[in-house]
């Protein structure tokens, strides 16, 4: 739980923060005494609900933190004046961002946030700890990879109430619909390694319509984050993932879903199918293109690479595979993709992805949870597929 409120406190510093152009000015010093003595609360209805929101998550798990922790320092009054020194802090940080405008108001506004997630700690606690909030460290990799799927239909996990955002993000479902037949299946597949997954977390107690309703409430959630854009694809890849969404709970649902993300994986490498006969240039150096072009799109790429590679090598392992075999499969067919890439135009071939997935292997055995062999929700050992 301690970990959990370090990864809240970061997520909610990283969203205050965003996009991190920070930058000296004069009058600097001035406007920092004026932050200080300006205790005026925001008037908008979008700014206050926004900012209690903010703190919200901080609350609930900061009142778990502190009932399940034998130390005194992790008492709930220390995380709550921790709590709100983060809020002020970040709005004292915000003085060096031109993009933000600080306010005082916004941190008391924060405390409130606050003090009703404590409040509904202290009554939902434990109904909070029985949906898969477990301490298992078996829980690990399963529960980081569906988090993963999470951070990248948000992405940029900076959340928002403007209504034109909202406008914008929905408009090129509506405007400019676009079908793909390889990036729905993508999804699709995507989504229904994410039920699977599920099936080896606490969440396999949920009934298959609340694991589905959360996949949705997921999609909703994404035109209230900064940036973020539905698109029909994803749409209806979701859809298919929700018509398949039974079959997460056979036995044979982890190789059905290696199978479907090996797939997956080759279609979307290979797309759009134009060959050419002159091979391109292969890229030895790791992660060469992550460090060039922009940022925010590599980023993205990467924490879907990991989810999707993650999820391989954790499903062909809950389908029997050893550790160093599913290691090797994984690693191997994203090296065939890429030598297929060669003759793929626009697409640029390199190393960097078989070594990610021997990177998230060693990772996995370093967590000591790779190699669970849990009964339900297709995670029952069964003939090996690697």
């Amino acid at each position: 739980m301690r970990a959990l409120l370090l990864l809240v406190a970061f997520l909610i510093s990283y969203g205050s923060l965003y996009p991190f152009q920070f930058a000296a000015h004069e009058g600097s010093v001035a406007e920092l005494l004026g932050l200080l003595a300006d205790l005026d609360i925001p008037t908008t209805r979008g700014d206050i609900v926004g900012n209690i929101l903010l703190f919200l998550p901080y609350g609930i798990v900061g009142h778990l933190a502190a009932q399940h922790s034998p130390r005194p320092a992790f008492s709930g009054w220390v995380i709550a004046l921790l709590g709100i020194l983060l809020a002020v802090a970040l709005q004292v940080a915000q003085v060096w961002l031109p993009a933000r405008v600080p306010a005082i108001g916004d941190a008391i506004v924060n405390t409130v946030g606050l003090a009703i997630g404590f409040a509904i700690g202290a009554l939902a606690g434990k109904r909070l700890l029985s949906l898969g909030l477990s301490a298992d460290t078996a829980m690990l990799v399963p529960l980081t990879l569906l988090l993963l799927w999470l951070a990248y239909r948000w992405f940029p996990l900076v959340p928002t109430l403007d209504l034109q955002n909202v406008r914008n993000a929905v408009k090129p479902v509506f405007l400019s619909p676009q079908i793909d037949p390889t990036r729905i299946f993508h999804t699709a597949v995507a989504w229904f390694a994410w039920f699977v997954i599920a099936g080896a977390t606490p969440l396999r107690r949920w009934p298959l319509w609340l694991l589905g309703a959360a996949a949705l409430a997921a999609t909703a959630l994404q035109p209230f984050f900064v940036g973020n854009q539905l698109a029909l694809n994803n749409l209806l890849g979701l859809a298919v993932a929700l018509l398949a969404l039974p079959l997460a709970r056979r036995p044979h649902a982890a190789a059905l879903a290696c199978a479907g993300l090996f797939l997956a994986l080759l279609l979307s490498g290979i797309a759009p199918y134009d060959f050419v006969s002159t091979p391109g240039r292969f890229e030895w150096l790791p992660f060469n293109g992550f460090l060039e072009g922009n940022m925010a799109r590599n980023t993205l790429n990467l924490i879907e690479k990991c989810y999707l590679y993650g999820a391989l090598l954790f499903l062909l392992q809950q389908n029997g595979s050893r550790p160093g075999a599913a290691a090797f499969t994984a690693a191997l067919w994203l090296a065939v993709i890429e030598f297929l890439q060669l003759w793929v135009p626009g697409r640029t071939a390199e190393i960097t992805d078989p070594l990610l997935a021997l990177c998230l292997a060693f990772a996995f055995a370093r967590s000591r949870s790779a190699v669970p062999a849990r009964r339900g929700g297709g995670s029952t050992p069964r003939r090996r597929i690697a």
